[in-house]
This record gives C-alpha cells, structure tokens and sequence, in this order.
C-alpha cells in the first residue's frame, strides 16, 4: 500500500504546484490526530481504553477476528495466512495511514530523499512490524494472551503520548516547511 501512495503521490506533475496545500492540509490532519490522541491518552489514564476515538471501530476488529479464526484450521495455511495478511493490512489502513501518508508525504518532498524512499519506505515497515515480531517471539517463549493484556493495558496511556507528541512533530515540521 506504501509503494502505491508513494508511485501514485510521486506521479502526480501538479503535486508540487499543491503541495502548500497538502502540507497545510496534512499539517491540520496531525493537529487534529495530535488533540485525539491527547484525548485517548486522558482516557487511557482514567482506565476508559475501550472509549479511546483513534481505534480500530469494533466491527472491523470483529472482522479482523473472524478472518484470524476461519484460517486457523485451514490445510494451506501459509497461503491463508499471506492472504489474511492483506486484508488485515487493507482493513487496518484505517490506523496505519494517520502516520504512513505524512510519512510518505514527507520523503516525497524531501529531494535527497527521493532516491531512497523505496529503502525509508522498507524501514518503516520493517519498524512497524518489529513489535508483532517481538510479540510472535515472547508468544514462542509462552508469554500468556492474558500477560499480553495486563501490559498493554499498564502501557496504553504511554503509547498515545508517544503517537501524540510524533503527530505534533509532523505537524510542526510541515508547518517549518511552509513557511
């Protein structure tokens, strides 16, 4: 999906002539996404995750859930699981997108960085599946679905402190940039 946003976005001749517009535009989307996860960070602390706005809505993590649960059994597993990756990936896009787009909008308009978006678009990947990585590791190792929760749960709060101060410095930085 990355590539694609990145070949579609670096296609488009007339994206320099807008692009103080889709800074401003992608700036006021990382303020917005900033104030929201600020909100789900107050939330968080006062134990209300589940009332938390930047989530995956319950239908699609049921959806989400469902794909998961009719593959397990399934004889081409591998297979299964490739193709259950992609609409996992599609369906979740929804979240991934709020950092990937500004991401990718930031290498594209960078021109030192052009040449090796393709290598900053692979290390951002690679950075975003090391926790499911870590995860599947400390599940190998016998870490409990129930240890799982009590962590997240104890570090929810943090995570979108984190995801509001990184929305906070893509708005500044395309803001710096504008002027």
């Amino acid at each position: 999906v990355g590539l694609g946003m990145w070949r579609l976005l670096g296609s488009l001749g007339f994206l320099s002539l807008l692009s103080r517009w889709i800074y401003g535009i992608t700036a006021l989307l990382c303020v917005i996404l900033a104030v929201l996860s600020i909100s789900d960070y107050i939330k968080a602390r006062k134990g209300q995750a589940g009332d938390m706005t930047l989530s995956l809505p319950k239908a699609l993590r049921k959806r989400i859930n469902a794909l998961i649960r009719n593959t397990q059994s399934a004889r081409a597993f591998v297979a299964i699981a490739f193709v259950t990756g992609i609409a996992i990936s599609l369906i979740e896009l929804a979240c991934t997108g709020q950092v990937y787009l500004p991401t990718i909008i930031f290498v594209l308009s960078v021109p030192e960085l052009q040449s090796r978006a393709f290598f900053y678009l692979l290390l951002y990947n690679i950075l975003f599946i090391l926790p499911l990585v870590v995860i599947f590791f400390l599940a190998y190792l016998g870490t409990t679905g129930n240890q799982f929760n009590v962590f997240l749960r104890k570090h929810t709060a943090n995570i979108k402190l984190a995801t509001a101060l990184l929305f906070v410095v893509l708005a500044a930085w395309l803001v710096s940039s504008l002027l």
